[in-house]
């Protein structure tokens, strides 16, 4: 007996044999946001991409995960765009942020997980921010560890319908359906807090794990037509 045979098709292949009853959508003009940090800017070939899921694990107070954080407000000021933190666990304390960073940040504090992602879940819905930061660091454990995988890839797909930086700063990897996930793998020193926040993010260290700039599938997205 024969055995069958999978054929990958081609968007010209799917035309033939569909016909012209299709359109086919074009995917949405993606951007790229610099951190502002060179070495992880060259790391993520040129920095993060609009409209997908970014992972930052910062395993440990003093990996530079805060610092990281910092320099997207800063981008985002740059950009002139306002920005949504999601503090999970009430942790941000604006004291300690220059004050220049404040005024384009949304900041929304949350008292468990699952209002986190609630947040999330809205923010992302709203055309007029540029980027929302998700900060799950200081959350608990088991928490985290109860999140479905069916949230996470419901926020994934809400940041692909956007055209704003989805980045989620979480104390181990456990997104599955991050697109690029980079993990902080230095430590900082105690003089270096002393330092200017450009001369900081210097010492970061860290690796790239995933990098996916868009989304990817078998086939492109059709819609019917009439």
């Amino acid at each position: 007996m024969a055995l069958a045979r999978a054929v990958r098709l081609e968007p010209d292949c799917l035309k033939e044999i569909i016909g012209e009853g299709v359109l086919w959508a074009a995917q949405a003009d993606r951007e790229t946001l610099g951190t502002g940090i060179d070495h992880i800017d060259r790391a993520l070939r040129g920095g993060l991409s609009t409209g997908v899921l970014c992972e930052f694990v910062a395993s440990s107070p003093s990996s530079g995960g805060q610092t990281l954080l910092l320099h997207l407000l800063e981008a985002m000021r740059r950009e002139r765009r306002f920005a949504a933190l999601v503090d999970g666990a009430n942790a941000f304390d604006p004291q300690t942020t220059p004050s220049v960073l404040l005024e384009h940040l949304l900041w929304v504090r949350c008292e468990s997980v699952g209002q986190a992602l609630q947040v999330a879940d809205v923010l992302l819905r709203d055309e007029n921010l540029g980027m929302v930061l998700v900060d799950l660091r200081d959350c608990d454990a088991w928490a985290l560890r109860r999140i479905p995988a069916s949230d996470w890839y419901r926020l994934q797909r809400l940041a692909g319908k956007s055209n704003m930086v989805l980045a989620i700063f979480t104390p181990r990897s456990m997104i599955p359906s991050a697109q690029i996930r980079l993990a902080l793998t230095g430590t900082l020193s105690v003089s270096q807090s002393d330092m200017a926040l450009g001369e900081v993010a210097k010492g970061l260290e860290c690796e790239v794990f995933r990098l996916r700039k868009q989304e990817t599938g078998e086939f492109s997205k059709m819609i019917q037509a009439g």
